[in-house]
């Protein structure tokens, strides 16, 4: 199955637009949000006619960031946290962002809480992130482009975290709205050269398997959905997906899809098409201050 790819550009942040859909809305819109307008649920569900699941597949990338938060915080004692295309927060009731999971972690002190720094283009999800996620003086969210890792050092972030200290910088839901010619893999590179020793890139990424696998046509059909509708979504082989972690040390089980990270159990039901269309990967900094025996 072969569909053309329309060259669609890079797209800037929609923002207040509401006749537009949004990257950060669309995600909203299926993690259960009430931030997103008719266009983002119509994009929803132009995605799930071409690969079913598409709610499933947003919470099992969710789920698998909330496993590897509560990893880094409570098993390697990681203290600073970097969320970058942070988008919209989901319902408060979920407590499931950032700074929540590392901040309910049990074997933390509630005076060694980790700093949670939430980075954004789009000033809406700025705006909405400082309403309600900057909640204390460990959590913030500022303004900022995840394409430039000299962001580290820009006045703004150094004021929370520590560039001598590691940091946890999570790339999740984000990369494959990047094109080729924006090279994504020198982007999570330049991020693993300005980071301390000891510090770690957690990533999610839409997969293509490839001509030949029974997923393949839903690939091809659900990145052409994307790229008419948002302006983004390139679905990447596991090859190209694994050279994001040129120069890492990927922290096992490797790059698997994300309900295969560490799962707390058995699998109570199959995953879906779209579910299965994600790969998600730990990679830690070379020079790490410590051994994870595995």
């Amino acid at each position: 199955m072969t569909e053309p790819v329309p060259r669609t550009g890079v797209r800037k942040a929609v923002g207040v637009d509401a006749a537009r859909p949004s990257i950060a809305r669309v995600c909203n819109r299926m993690l259960g949000g009430k931030d997103n307008y008719p266009p983002d649920v119509e994009v929803v569900l132009e995605l799930e006619k071409s690969a079913p699941g598409q709610c499933a597949a947003a919470w099992a990338s969710r789920e698998f960031q909330q496993r590897v938060l509560r990893y880094l915080a409570g098993t390697v004692g990681v203290r600073q946290f970097l969320d970058l295309g942070a988008g919209l927060p989901v319902p408060e009731a979920r407590r499931v962002d950032t700074h929540q999971i590392v901040g309910l972690s049990q074997v933390i002190p509630a005076a060694d809480r980790p700093t949670v720094v939430y980075i954004d283009n789009d000033p809406v999800c700025v705006a909405h992130g400082r309403a309600l996620l900057a909640t204390d003086d460990r959590t913030h969210y500022l303004p900022g482009d995840l394409t430039d890792p000299n962001l580290l050092h820009e006045p703004g972030v150094r004021t929370y975290l520590d560039p001598e200290e590691p940091i946890a910088v999570l790339l999740c839901g984000v990369l494959h709205h990047l094109e080729d010619d924006q090279d994504p893999a020198g982007i999570v590179r330049g991020w693993a050269q300005v980071l301390p020793p000891g510090s770690f890139l957690v990533l999610t990424h839409l997969h293509d398997p490839g001509p030949g696998d029974d997923l393949h046509p839903y690939a091809l059909s659900c990145r052409l959905r994307y790229l008419e509708t948002l302006g983004s979504g390139w679905f990447r082989t596991r090859a190209q997906i694994a050279g994001l972690f040129d120069g890492l040390r990927l922290v096992t089980p490797g790059l698997v899809e994300p309900g295969e990270w560490w799962p707390g159990g058995p699998p109570l039901r199959g995953r879906s098409v779209a579910e299965r269309l994600l790969l998600a990967g730990v990679g830690r900094t070379p020079g790490a201050r410590w051994w994870d025996g595995r």
